[in-house]
């Protein structure tokens, strides 16, 4: 499933589109079915059928009944291939509309469910490619028994790969799952981000977006190469996931760079936001899917609460890309590049009053939220985080807690915000060692 780094660049944007989809890898198999029925073929006509009878290993024993078995198994095949592509399809309504229809993006990209149907295409095209080639009244010792037994023993791992697609496919209505992946993918630091002073001088070169959409990923590693050394800084305007206009600008250069061409290559444009986009899309799918569980028609708060959980984790992952009001967010690996809206506040910023938003009308998931910003605070301030990163989680706990508590309906309710609120300094170091 998509998780890991963001793309690299537009070459990586299409070749992702290209491979990342269910029409991709059946094609391949399309085509390679044909070559390898003819290899089989030709295997046969050489000599290996004729071991394979010699030894008495052909599965048939009268020859009219070669053309029926390879009539059998195409049918199954292709029966095969209609159930999976129909319980696929049937799932995934379901669970998106269960969860949210941005999760078909990690769910196209899910290898199993890919080779699945290869698999089931490939057996499907290379059994009627056998079977064109039997001749029912033919002698017994004339047969392509190769070719037979390579079709038998294919219709022996199809029949075990399908038990384990259709398994695949039911585990994949399991919400925990989802939400499990996403947020293991959320909390892994995919690029490593430093401290400084903001660049001050002038710029000289402005590069513009040529087209409007979704920044999908930017390649720094080739930006560097193209980059002069003399360029005293760089700053990417538009960090992955976000929405720009045609023209708008998106990177700026205190030197012009010499490719501007190859540099615009660098940094990818989609129609839509997608997985992709790695950690700003994954942080926002948590959101999106606790306050989908939270909707009326869905009303589950316990997936809310465990985005919740997993919004906590991921927060303890990126707590290390922390940088202080007043700074630039810059790539460790490269000084020079400033990112803004790629740390830890530009992350989770925007979700966390979102989550807020959708879980003010529900008393217990706002104290799970508090409970676990309570939590996190104690955690890094076990550690070395920032003073102002400590300040950022409790006026986040501050403000779900008097958001809640205005929604709450019900006095008991309202008692429960503000003494989870309240326990919030019971979570300090001291107090947990003690």
């Amino acid at each position: 499933m998509t998780g890991g780094t963001p793309l690299k660049g537009l070459r990586a944007w299409i070749l992702h589109r290209l491979v990342a989809n269910y029409w991709s890898l059946p094609a391949v198999a399309v085509i390679a079915a044909p070559i390898v029925a003819a290899l089989v073929l030709w295997a046969d006509r050489a000599g290996a059928g004729a071991w394979v009878f010699a030894r008495g290993l052909n599965l048939l024993v009268a020859a009219d009944t070669a053309q029926d078995l390879a009539i059998a198994i195409v049918g199954i095949d292709a029966a095969f291939l209609t159930l999976y592509w129909s319980v696929t399809l049937i799932v995934l309504t379901l669970a998106t509309g269960h969860l949210g229809v941005r999760l078909v993006d990690r769910w196209l990209d899910k290898g199993l469910v890919r080779l699945s149907m290869a698999g089931l295409t490939f057996c499907l095209v290379f059994s009627i490619i056998v079977l064109a080639r039997l001749d029912p009244e033919a002698q017994l010792s004339a047969l392509p028994h190769f070719a037979l037994a390579a079709m038998f023993v294919l219709q022996l791992f199809n029949l075990g790969m399908l038990g384990v697609a259709i398994h695949d496919l039911g585990r994949t209505m399991f919400v925990d799952r989802s939400i499990a992946h996403v947020g293991a993918a959320a909390a892994e630091v995919t690029l490593r981000l430093d401290a400084r002073e903001a660049f001050d001088g002038p710029w000289s070169y402005v590069l513009s977006t040529p087209r409007e959409g979704y920044v999908e990923g930017v390649d720094l590693a080739r930006l560097r190469e193209l980059v002069p050394d003399h360029c005293q800084a760089i700053r990417i305007c538009a960090p992955p996931g976000s929405h720009v206009l045609d023209g708008e600008p998106i990177a700026l250069f205190a030197s012009r760079p010499d490719d501007v061409d190859a540099i615009g290559k660098a940094i990818a444009i989609g129609d839509f936001r997608s997985g992709v986009q790695s950690t700003v899309f994954e942080v926002r799918l948590l959101v999106e899917v606790a306050a989908r569980a939270l909707s009326p028609g869905i009303n589950d708060f316990y997936t809310a609460l465990a985005c919740a959980d997993r919004l906590a984790a991921a927060m303890a992952g990126q707590a290390v890309n922390w940088v202080d009001e007043g700074q630039a967010s810059c790539w460790a690996d490269d000084p020079r590049f400033e990112l803004p809206g790629q740390d830890f506040r530009g992350l989770f910023d925007a979700p966390l009053d979102q989550f807020r938003q959708a879980a003010a009308d529900y008393p217990s998931v706002s104290i799970r939220m508090i409970e676990n910003y309570g939590r996190l605070y104690a955690l890094l301030a076990a550690g070395d985080a920032s003073p102002n990163l400590l300040a950022f989680l409790r006026q986040r706990a501050q403000e779900l807690s008097a958001h809640a508590a205005d929604n709450a309906e019900h006095r008991k309710d309202r008692t429960a915000i503000e003494q989870a609120y309240l326990r919030f300094d019971d979570a300090s170091p001291l107090k947990v060692a003690a």
